[in-house]
């Protein structure tokens, strides 16, 4: 394609032009092309000899592609959409070259022009006619895979998420039949592998290898040095007794690449074709440039499952493991953690029978989520329990924990609802701070305790909570609940308030339980399930969600 270049190109990365892959654009509404001097140099042109009008860039086109090629532009100009061809340039000196063009339409925010840019690569030495053709061996194909790869990386959490996106792109575009990650720990010794496919044979035959893969990750974990191996033949020179293995990959040719971050070797990238392949400098520093990018890829998803399953083990540690008994009332609890790429919160529930008989209920939420959430909330469990148990009532409970907020720092705040059951008079006494407001249950009426007794807890550390009393009916239910059941983006509180009243009011009636025992069917768990059920959304929550229900003979 002949474009004339001119100011309106900037190329955005130099390592573009470094790689051999030149730039271009067109203005739609003019028909004008510009491109830089090597989009020019691959059509046999100096950047004084290119015109910019269309009809000279579809003149360089073979005679043979151009109307297909004209088909494929146009119609991308046409519907705003993205175009990636294939074809033959005919240079004035009459040599024929193959191009992969590929554009997509965008507006300039600097002068409102609607523009095609994109990029083009000489990839005249890789066509299927051609000896060593093959996908992942052009400058342009490189530099827009590795774009595609690392935003892919980027959205996978997991180490097993990211096994997956390694080799759904490398079977994708590289042609493997097989790929795995050896994760190496700090003793230098594999601790983990990530077989795909992970098929019968492959799992029945890999525990058995020595170093946990094949035999080349050995070498390449002791020197740090990437093998490669073009063929079946030339792998067994090397590791003359991995017939068997071989055999089972079905391996006529394999790269196996060390993963290294900040110096130190995390593990080893292993990629297995079905047919020989050559590796000419070009295709090993692209595989060396993936490998760097998935090094780092691993080590991020290592340390968010190393921080994950630690969060998740202190808050198991600090979460009720039963609920008490006691005679007259029924309990169940919930909690439900955020969606995996938000993190573990801070949300705790907690029911303590009092040495006076008196039953304390306690739902809270420290804002944020981590190490560092899990650790304020473990504090406020802790400090919540010890007080009741000394006898202080709700409303005091709740002015010491914001006391002892004001000391964590201005970032620090939780919300939380103490209340005080006295279940043979079926007396509740409640101080709540800033958290959403418990919901009573009366047959299919609901009404929601409304009274607020003070801010969040820290927000006003010398601020004194008040408390509120209410006297019970017989076969009510009581629901505390975190703000993760009720808040949704977009959606209004009040709104997310009537929908979390009507499922309630909806749901089960009370069933009878065993006297001081857990609640049967047809009560609370069902009540709790149909719930969740009804108003949480499966997967993409954004925040933890507690419930912690009560219900009165």
């Amino acid at each position: 394609m002949g474009l004339r270049t001119g100011r309106a190109v900037r190329a955005p990365e130099l390592a573009l032009a470094a790689a051999g892959v030149g730039v271009w654009s067109w203005e739609l509404a003019t028909g004008r092309f510009t491109c830089d001097d090597l989009t020019a140099a691959l059509c046999g042109l100096a950047s004084d000899e290119v015109e910019g009008t269309m009809d000279a860039a579809f003149a360089m086109v073979h005679p043979d592609d151009v109307t297909g090629v004209r088909t494929a532009m146009f119609d991308a100009a046409r519907t705003a959409g993205a175009v990636l061809e294939e074809y033959r340039i005919l240079r004035p000196d009459g040599a024929v070259r193959w191009v992969q063009v590929r554009g997509a339409v965008l507006r300039d925010e600097s002068d409102g022009v609607v523009r095609m840019v994109g990029l083009v690569g000489d990839v005249s030495a890789v066509q299927p006619d051609r000896p060593g053709a093959g996908p992942g061996s052009t400058a342009l194909w490189r530099a827009t895979r590795l774009l595609d790869v690392t935003h892919a990386l980027e959205r996978a959490l997991t180490v097993d998420e990211l096994g997956d996106v390694v080799v759904h792109t490398a079977t994708a575009d590289l042609g493997i039949i097989f790929a795995a990650v050896l994760l190496y720990g700090d003793d230098g010794e594999p601790y983990r592998s990530i077989v795909r496919p992970a098929t019968s044979p492959v799992l029945a035959l890999w525990p058995g290898l020595a170093g946990r893969g094949p035999a080349a990750a050995a070498d390449v974990a002791r020197d740090r040095r990437p093998r490669y191996h073009r063929s079946r033949a030339e792998y067994l020179v090397d590791y003359p007794d991995r017939e068997e293995p071989v055999r089972v990959l079905e391996l006529n040719a394999c790269a196996h690449l060390p993963l290294i971050v900040s110096d130190r070797l995390i593990g080893v990238l292993v990629l297995v074709w079905g047919v020989s392949r050559d590796f000419d400098p070009g295709d090993q520093a692209f595989l060396q440039t993936l490998a760097g990018t998935c090094a780092h890829a691993f080590e991020r998803a290592r340390l968010y499952e190393r921080q994950t399953t630690l969060v998740a083990v202190m808050q198991r540690a600090i979460l009720p493991q039963r609920l008490p008994h006691l005679a007259g009332v029924r309990l169940s609890a919930r909690y439900l953690p955020a969606s995996r790429d938000v993190g573990i919160g801070g949300d705790w529930y907690d029911a303590v029978v009092l040495p006076d008989g008196e039953l304390m209920l306690v739902v809270g939420d420290v804002g944020g989520h981590g190490l560092n959430a899990i650790a304020i909330m473990a504090e406020l469990y802790q400090a919540t329990r010890a007080y009741a148990l000394q006898g202080r009532t709700p409303a005091e409970i709740t002015t010491q924990l914001a006391a002892n907020l004001a000391g964590q720092g201005d970032e620090v705040l939780a919300t939380a609802v103490v209340a005080l059951l006295t279940p043979g008079e079926r007396r509740l006494t409640w101080s709540c701070a800033g958290h959403p407001p418990p919901l009573l249950i009366v047959g299919r009426s609901t009404r929601y305790l409304e009274q607020v007794h003070g801010p969040i807890l820290g927000a006003s550390p010398d601020h004194r909570y008040g408390q509120s009393v209410l006297s019970l009916p017989a076969g009510c239910r009581l629901l505390l609940y975190s703000d993760g059941l009720i808040e949704r983006r977009e959606t209004p509180l009040s709104e997310r308030l009537d929908v979390f009243a009507a499922a309630a009011g909806a749901g089960f009636p009370p069933g009878p339980g065993p006297a001081g025992g857990p609640d049967s069917g047809g009560g609370l768990e069902d009540l709790c399930d149909g719930i969740l059920a009804e108003i949480v959304a499966p997967a993409g929550r954004d925040d933890d969600v507690c419930l912690l229900a009560v219900g009165l003979d």
